[in-house]
């Protein structure tokens, strides 16, 4: 056997290795999330399934968080609220403290060219909507997107992508990689012209890897509205169910009795339906009757306003949002301001915690290995706008 010969085996065999390992890890995360699944709602050992009687997902899928963010309002301001507040006041990026230097100037210029804090605002709602977004960075290195980026001259676009169009296809294995158990590659599904769709390989050195809410995984994170799903239901039982209410109570029924003696023929009947029709869907305000008279039926309609603040309060709780901010109300100025100051503080440790470590340096430092970016001279600052300071008003 020629060596050329066995250096394809190998890389075959190499190949064959990691689709297995890969298969396996697909495979045990999705029996963990099965087993996990079936034990929510059991109560009374397994006779009574809560989950099953109410009618709520024990698995739900991307579709369902994005479906809930598009079509319903609350679940759409648990995910932008915290995204808006923390990009409000996009953050400089300094050097020194003496004249502008190198790095800031062309920094400033990416900012401008590609809308930099744009696209940073759009992918990290994408990444609150399900596990993961991914920002694709598209260099003019002039080599193929499955290839590492070594050198580029400028960056030319950036796209965010949802985790179900930019899968992981492949993971670091080796152990002794600093980059072990994350994505190695993307297949990323790219919309072309008119409906039509590309699916291209991407290495990870071309994009940046977006999750919130880390637990064990560190390339899933938890969705936002992962923990307020139920009461997202429930909520819309009851706004949905007091609108059909009110539908079908508000307007009062009546009743048609015919006078004792009086005999309903069938020429009269057609006469009553019209008059009906007339004054139930034109302008027509009186009925006229003969040998009969109306009775009007009570209204049947209740308040839900109880029902929903209480769920609405459990959503503001889970989410980390202040029921009046969620709800972009005011009730009283003291406790309005205080409710301010706690989220500003929330927001405040986003920006540290998450959007800064997760976001933004990842980009910066991807644009000076590449060469897009000047090195800094010694290490450069991000300075976030303080969000308690007045304003001019």
């Amino acid at each position: 056997m020629s060596r050329k010969t066995s250096k394809s085996n190998a890389k075959a065999d190499a190949k064959a290795n990691g689709n297995a390992d890969q298969f396996v890890r697909a495979l045990s995360a999705v029996t963990a999330r099965a087993a996990l699944a079936g034990r929510m709602g059991k109560s009374f050992g397994t006779d009574r399934d809560l989950y099953k009687a109410l009618g709520y997902r024990k698995d739900p899928t991307y579709a369902d968080y994005m479906s809930r963010y598009v079509r319903q309002d609350i679940a759409r301001a648990i995910v932008d609220a915290p995204v808006r507040a923390s990009w409000r006041m996009p953050p400089r990026l300094t050097e020194s403290q003496d004249d502008k230097t190198e790095f800031e100037e062309k920094w400033a210029a990416v900012v401008d060219k590609v809308k930099l804090y744009h696209h940073l605002t759009r992918v990290d709602r994408l990444a609150g909507i399900g596990n993961y977004a991914v920002l694709l960075m598209g260099f003019d290195d002039g080599k193929e997107p499955s290839e590492p980026v070594t050198h580029a001259g400028e960056l030319l676009y950036l796209m965010p992508y949802s985790q179900t169009n930019a899968k992981v296809a492949t993971w670091v294995d080796d152990t002794g990689d600093a980059r072990y158990g994350l994505p190695e590659t993307y297949n990323v599904t790219m919309k072309r012209r008119g409906s039509s769709t590309q699916s291209r390989a991407v290495h990870h050195s071309r994009v940046v890897h977006v999750a919130e809410d880390l637990l064990e995984d560190n390339v899933e994170g938890l969705p936002r509205l992962q923990a307020v799903l139920n009461r997202l239901e429930d909520l819309e039982r009851v706004v949905g169910g007091s609108a059909e209410m009110f539908w079908r109570g508000a307007f009062p029924g009546y009743g048609f009795k015919a006078d004792e003696g009086f005999t309903l023929g069938e020429q009269d009947m057609s006469a009553l339906q019209d008059e009906i029709e007339e004054y139930m869907h034109n302008l027509k305000r009186y009925i006229r009757l003969r040998g009969m008279s109306v009775e009007s039926l009570d209204m049947q309609v209740a308040d839900p306003s109880n029902h929903a603040d209480v769920i609405i309060t459990l959503i503001a709780c889970a989410v980390r949002i202040p029921k009046r901010i969620l709800l972009g109300s005011e009730r009283g100025e003291l406790a309005s301001s205080m409710d301010e100051r706690n989220w500003i503080e929330t927001i405040d440790a986003r920006r540290v915690n998450h959007c800064e470590p997760v976001l933004l340096r990842p980009v910066v430092d991807r644009l000076v290995s590449a060469g897009v970016l000047p090195a800094p001279v010694d290490r450069y600052v991000v300075e976030w706008p303080d969000l308690m300071a007045p304003g001019d008003k």
